[in-house]
């Protein structure tokens, strides 16, 4: 009983952390619409490694369909619910 049980869990685990995080669809769209508006301010190198990091917590955090929501949201609705990416990738 013990081993079906955990069996379980670390399937349903796998399955949900693959729903959470963007397509690679998705991840190159974001990746062409981050760079292109931070290369300008902060040069080509930091750019990509800034946009990677963003992106990378982002996908951690939500799926696409939950980006795509976000969003459709007011400007300081998109800003709370991606704060937390931004944030720690400023300070790298």
């Amino acid at each position: 009983m013990t081993k079906r049980f955990k069996t379980l869990l670390i399937l349903l685990l796998l399955l949900s952390s693959e729903s959470i995080a963007f397509s690679p669809e998705y991840e190159r769209q974001m990746y062409i619409g981050c760079y292109g508006n931070s290369k300008q301010y902060l040069g080509v190198n930091e750019a990509k490694k800034y946009c990677l990091c963003t992106i990378n917590m982002l996908s951690e955090k939500y799926s696409d369909e939950q980006m795509d929501l976000i969003f459709k949201k007011k400007p300081n609705e998109i800003l709370k619910a991606t704060q937390f990416s931004t944030l720690h990738c400023e300070k790298k």
